[in-house]
């Protein structure tokens, strides 16, 4: 199932969309060879969950948090479609037959055509990320972009020193705020954004861990798909029901500041709560 395995309640595993369209794109990029292997990761993500996908965190952001309707020119597969296409991978015997000749499902047969379209869903998803992590960076640093062009690093030894403590970031927390609601086409005003900071904690904590990696040091946010999806992933503890199970320690690590570190928790700790 990868790093994450997705929100969950205390009793039930759904998976997250994030994750199961990781599962997809997977297939993908597998091949011929590799599909038995990825096909297996979907039969296990599909027992654990019962074969429910959540929807999209920012469909429920709109939704619970917001109470406005998810902007209808974003792009948001429907959690139920992706549900289905994991079903038909997990029946089908071959790449091929999955792909070409048709997969036996229900009354008929099904093939899904192109799974390239489930990588592009997610480079949306890191176009967004990397986007966010550039604004923090340019709040806290504007030369940073021109610095690199010159000397191949994003700040000058001399300010590095100011950039160190974790205070120096807060106020970029409402620049990541702001972007966000901003392409939800929400109403952007201090409540909306003070609430937001609070439901997003544990994001605010990951992204500002990964920015300032990014300018103190060599980080390259597209050379890590992981940070990518494991902040998707946090946009779930936006909504109270939600807890992640992960086995991931580098999630607790980055998000261990905030309070919703709490509702981030093992497999073993998981099982427990069954």
């Amino acid at each position: 199932m990868g790093k994450s395995a997705g929100p969950s309640t205390q009793t039930r595993l759904p998976l997250s969309q994030v994750t199961a369209l990781e599962l997809l794109a997977g297939v993908h990029f597998a091949g011929t060879d590799g599909f038995p292997s990825v096909k297996r990761r979907v039969e296990m993500a599909l027992e654990l969950s019962k074969g429910r996908v959540l929807e999209d965190p920012r469909i429920l952001i709109c939704r619970r948090v917001l109470h406005s309707p998810f902007p209808s020119d974003q792009v948001a597969p429907a959690a139920l479609t992706i549900s289905k296409y994991l079903d038909v991978v997990r029946r089908a015997s071959t790449l091929d037959q999955l792909l070409r000749r048709g997969v036996p499902y229900r009354s008929g047969f099904i093939q899904i055509g192109e799974l390239s379209v489930f990588d592009d869903l997610m480079s949306g998803v890191k176009r967004q990320w990397v986007a966010a992590v550039e604004a923090m960076a340019t709040e806290t640093y504007p030369g940073w972009r021109a610095l690199f062009q010159q000397s191949g690093r994003r700040r000058p030894a001399k300010i590095r020193k100011e950039l160190q403590p974790l205070s120096a970031w807060q106020a970029q927390r409402v620049t990541f705020v702001k972007g966000l609601l901003d392409w939800l086409h929400a109403k952007i005003d201090p409540n909306v954004v003070g609430e937001m900071c609070t439901r997003l904690d544990a994001v605010l904590e990951f992204a500002i861990f990964v920015t300032r990696e990014f300018l103190l040091g060599n980080y390259s946010v597209e050379k890590h798909d992981s940070d990518v999806f494991d902040q998707f992933q946090l946009q779930y503890l936006a909504t109270d029901e939600f807890v992640i199970v992960s086995g991931d320690s580098d999630l607790l690590r980055r998000t261990q500041r905030s309070p919703q570190a709490s509702r981030i928790m093992s497999f073993d700790q998981f099982l427990h709560t069954l």
